[in-house]
């Protein structure tokens, strides 16, 4: 090989270690640094196709899902939750076999609820009021089951999931449903269909 292009291929690799090099924090800060091409970065929320929910006052709609923070009122601990809103249908008492007749209409709706969060977080649909944008809130959560999926009204470790089913009664179709995890604003939304 002759010298000068030995020396510009020393030269060359010289450049490319340097800029190679410093590409690298020495501090271990990597947050200035690429993604590998193979690698996957985590959904920043809600679920794995890393879709971003809806929360608060923003309705969620059947197929959508929002998310919320639990908070655990004893040691103040967040968590982040996923609700998934899967299905909802009018039935009569007798198909779910009610213990009472209901003040208005049974409403059967169906979630997928997730912990996606680190700590235990908690789902209570004793907290979801109805509104049909005129009258004010009213409690409008039961104790009647469905009969189908899972019990949602429990505290979900990290990484734990359940469907299932609430039955609310609400005054007629459609309007929102508000979820509050404690007393603070509202956590989600859900509009409900007017057929």
């Amino acid at each position: 090989m002759r010298p000068s292009i030995r020396v510009a291929s020393l030269l060359a690799g010289a450049l490319l270690t340097a800029g190679l090099t410093t590409g690298c924090s020495p501090s271990g800060d990597d947050s200035k640094k690429p993604a590998d091409a193979g690698s996957s970065q985590e959904a920043p929320s809600g679920d794995a196709t890393g879709k971003s929910g809806k929360s608060g006052k923003t309705p969620i709609t059947i197929g959508d899902f929002g998310t919320y923070q639990a908070v655990d009122a004893a040691s103040g601990a967040r968590t982040k939750m996923s609700v998934t809103f899967k299905d909802l249908r009018a039935v009569q008492a007798s198909e779910i076999k009610a213990t009472k007749p209901p003040q208005h209409q049974y409403v059967v709706l169906t979630f997928t609820v997730k912990n996606t969060g680190d700590k235990e977080g908690a789902f209570h649909p004793q907290q979801l009021k109805w509104t049909d944008g005129e009258s004010p809130e009213r409690a409008v959560a039961t104790t009647e089951k469905s009969g189908s999926g899972q019990n949602l009204d429990t505290t979900f470790h990290a990484g734990q999931s359940a469907t299932g089913d609430v039955v609310v009664d609400i005054p007629g179709a459609g309007g929102t449903l508000r979820y509050y995890d404690g007393s603070g604003p509202v956590s989600l939304s859900f509009e409900l269909p007017a057929d």
